[in-house]
């Protein structure tokens, strides 16, 4: 009987096993003569049938081979989604050290109008309105200014002082440069 000679597996899991030893051409092979020409004839080895299949997709499963490259492709989608995470991480980062940043020389802007209002406070009560410009050397407002202007109104007899006070940090050509305007009405 001659086995049957198939290039896919079916059936079973043992209907067809390939095995790279299974095809004995040695002295003791049958052997067909047909018309002046020898033809080996393969041997069956334990009732299976020869996968005749080139020599590397012998050790490699068929079920596998069927994949036809899907982890390649799974492996490439893989990589894309890790790099874009790692990306929208670095952004992230980024944005948030930005803000950060934003937020300290925004609140040291403040820091500096308010102190602005302040001292424009007690000028406007004990000598009078006036414009003044400081500048901040030491703590934690070095490195800022303000800019204090003040106002008298005279209303039915009472006296309303109107303080603009604008801090800044940094110049105007600095990357972190923030500035804060505030205004104050009040009589004392």
């Amino acid at each position: 009987m001659r086995p049957k000679i198939s290039n896919e597996r079916r059936g079973t899991r043992d209907a067809v096993t390939p095995i790279p030893f299974a095809l004995s051409l040695s002295k003791g092979s049958p052997v067909q003569k047909e018309e002046g020409k020898v033809r080996n004839r393969p041997q069956v080895m334990r009732n299976r049938t020869v996968l005749l299949a080139p020599r590397h997709s012998l050790l490699v499963p068929a079920r596998i081979r069927a994949q036809g490259g899907f982890a390649i492709a799974a492996a490439i989608f893989l990589i894309v989604v890790l790099a874009l995470l790692a990306a929208g991480m670095v952004q992230i980062s980024s944005t948030s050290h930005t803000s950060l940043s934003e937020e300290y020389t925004s609140a040291r802007a403040y820091l500096a109008a308010r102190s602005g209002l302040q001292w424009g406070m007690y000028q406007a009560i004990y000598g009078g309105s006036g414009n003044t410009s400081m500048t901040f050397s030491g703590g934690a407002l070095a490195g800022t200014q303000a800019s204090v202007s003040s106002r008298s109104t005279n209303v039915d007899g009472n006296t309303f002082y109107t303080i603009d006070a604008t801090g800044t940090y940094g110049s105007s050509s600095d990357p972190e440069y923030s500035r804060r305007r505030l205004r104050l009405r009040f009589k004392p």
